[in-house]
């Protein structure tokens, strides 16, 4: 790389725009609020007390109460009529208690308390870690037994809302609390104190970017990482170093201080592996030209059967591919691969006379589907686990098995069939080419779940592919807590460590392996993980270095019998010299809190 090329870079006219957008000032960004779990759990204590300087009220507790309500995934808890009952008095007088110790020495993260109304709220939040073991059963044991007169109200706050393992427990996102806030922000404009105001401002634009990133800004990285992309290939390999302390500065050095959070934003979103392997998925999936976007977050197409009837007429034209009809590829929130099919804004009389005709194949619409107001009705979605997202052959592999299950394929000619005026019968499912037959994968797969049921490893803590399986434990996750997540997407998880193994028809290999965290936190880690006489490759405590495996065994599988593999599993996870790897990053993590 020469210098002009720099000047090149800075005087692109996106690129300058690019900078003032992702370095807007933000103080909570500044203190690096968005990567620590407990900072969260702070403003949100704020914000739950009636009686803090916010002057809110009990405004922000009541809305989240409603919430609860809300979300259908709490229909069937045992106290929702309860907290029904509960929005109908008034919550001024409740208490906020932080980090309220429990009969064995844990801390619940938020418990409210209101005498008046004989109830207690426990709230756990979870940001960026996962459910310990037995830690909700142990919450609510731990309240009922101090308060056993009290309605009790269990929560279970997590970035997506995910299911927690007590069933007593409502679940509630970080979506909703963003939500919650940017009405909130509407709602008391000019209210509330201007610090105030700003302050929860502030916050909500955190909670914004984490669930709904500004797609402009996203398609302006992937436009410039394509125009300069051997520039900030270059740059992406001396970020490193940038950490290092300097005494002669050039204009490199410059550029990096003085660019990046620019430069950093533009390689997490502009090389866009998400495009590339939709375009691989495009090219193995269809013979001839078919209608597609590769768009950088979300790649879309219509398939050719459904541009059987031509052009259908549009209430919005500029309407993704302006067909009416369209199927995308996106990125959740857990790094699960999905998959969408939607009706879009089509004229209502055709609109209508679609979602008829498939309605007589067996689909269900809402009614409000069915008005003339209706604009978008999702008629499919379906996910699957991602192991590596660094991996184009393993996301294009991930797309052809979401868009070649049968029931998508069933889907989609059920479409095709009432775009033609035809009727779909059962009997005439179409026959799937892409998928294969069942492998041993596939059962090792199986096996796997089961082994991490036993092992109280959570659903969301792994992920199951063609080729891997990986997952976490806890203990991950509070590294994660203070070392933050890796400078570039790893795996699924983009924390500092990861357990994956690697499969084949004969053989299992096993690896725990530290991820590419900026090099100031990782030399120091592997630093105190080699003094511990744990061993691994001399270039892992190199600055640049990204990946670093600690611990790798392999094992031949001995047979596919459930039991046998079972029991595999259990030799490679509980080897004596892996636990006391594990034991020894237990002893560096306390050592950190110190």
């Amino acid at each position: 790389m020469e210098i002009r090329d720099l000047f090149d870079l800075e005087n692109e006219i996106a690129f300058q725009k690019l900078n003032q957008q992702v370095n807007s000032f933000n103080p909570l960004k500044v203190l690096r609020i968005e990567h620590y779990e407990i900072r969260h759990s702070n403003i949100l204590a704020w914000l739950f007390n009636p009686k803090e300087n916010h002057r809110l009220n009990d405004y922000f507790l009541r809305k989240v109460l409603e919430h609860l309500l809300l979300m259908d995934e709490n229909l069937d808890n045992p106290q929702y009529s309860a907290v029904g009952s509960i929005l109908n008095q008034s919550l001024m007088e409740s208490h906020v208690f932080r980090e309220v110790k429990t009969h064995n020495n844990r801390y619940i993260d938020l418990v409210i308390v209101n005498q008046q109304l004989q109830t207690v709220f426990i709230i756990e939040n979870k940001f960026y870690s996962s459910e310990s073991f037995n830690q909700l059963n142990d919450y609510l044991a731990h309240i009922q037994n101090i308060s056993p007169d009290f309605t009790i109200i269990p929560i279970y706050l997590t970035i997506d809302g995910e299911t927690p393992s007590n069933e007593h427990y409502f679940t509630l996102s970080y979506e909703r609390i963003e939500y919650i806030l940017q009405h909130l922000l509407l709602l008391f404009e000019g209210q509330l104190n201007a610090q105030a105001y700003a302050f929860i401002a502030h916050y909500q634009e955190i909670l914004r970017e984490k669930f709904y990133p500004d797609q402009e800004q996203i398609v302006q990285a992937f436009d410039i990482y394509k125009q300069h992309r051997k520039t900030l290939e270059y740059l992406e390999e001396q970020l490193p170093h940038h950490h290092q302390l300097h005494f002669e500065a050039g204009y490199e050095f410059e550029f990096i201080s003085k660019y990046k959070n620019t430069i950093q934003y533009i390689l997490k979103h502009g090389n866009n592996i998400l495009s590339y392997s939709f375009e691989q998925f495009i090219k193995l999936q269809f013979d001839g030209e078919v209608l597609n976007q590769a768009h950088p977050t979300v790649p879309n197409l219509v398939p050719p059967e459904w541009l059987v009837s031509g052009t259908l007429p549009m209430k919005e034209p500029n309407y993704w591919l302006q067909h009416g009809l369209i199927i995308w590829f996106s990125k959740t929130n857990d790094n699960r691969l999905k998959v969408i099919a939607e009706i879009g804004p089509i004229q209502h009389e055709e609109r209508l006379a679609l979602i008829q005709k498939l309605e007589q194949s067996g689909m269900i619409f809402k009614e409000s589907s069915k008005t003339e107001k209706a604009r978008y009705t999702r008629i499919y979605s379906k996910k699957i686990d991602i192991s590596k997202w660094d991996d184009a052959d393993e996301l294009a592999q991930g797309m052809l098995t979401l868009y070649n299950d049968e029931a998508f394929l069933m889907l989609r000619e059920q479409v095709a069939a009432a775009l033609r005026n035809e009727h779909v019968l059962p009997e005439q499912r179409p026959i799937n080419l892409h998928v294969s037959p069942a492998s041993n994968a596939d059962q090792v797969s199986q096996i796997f779940k089961k082994w991490a049921g036993q092992n109280q490893i959570p659903e969301n803590d792994y992920r199951i592919s063609a080729k891997h399986i990986s997952f976490i434990i806890p203990l991950f996750n509070d590294f994660k807590e203070i070392l933050g997540e890796t400078q570039i997407k790893w795996w699924w998880n983009n924390g500092p460590f990861l357990f994956w193994y690697e499969y084949s028809e004969h053989e299992i290999y096993f690896t725990l392996e530290v991820g590419p965290i900026e090099a100031e936190k990782r030399v120091p880690l592997l630093e105190a993980i080699q003094s511990a006489d744990i061993k691994f490759r001399k270039q892992g405590l190199k600055p640049d270095a990204k990946y670093t495996r600690i611990y790798i065994k392999r094992m031949y599988i001995e047979s596919l019998d459930e039991a046998a593999l079972m029991k595999q599993f259990d030799e490679l996870y509980h080897n004596e010299e892996l636990q006391r790897i594990i034991n020894t990053l237990q002893d560096i993590y306390t050592a950190m809190l110190e």
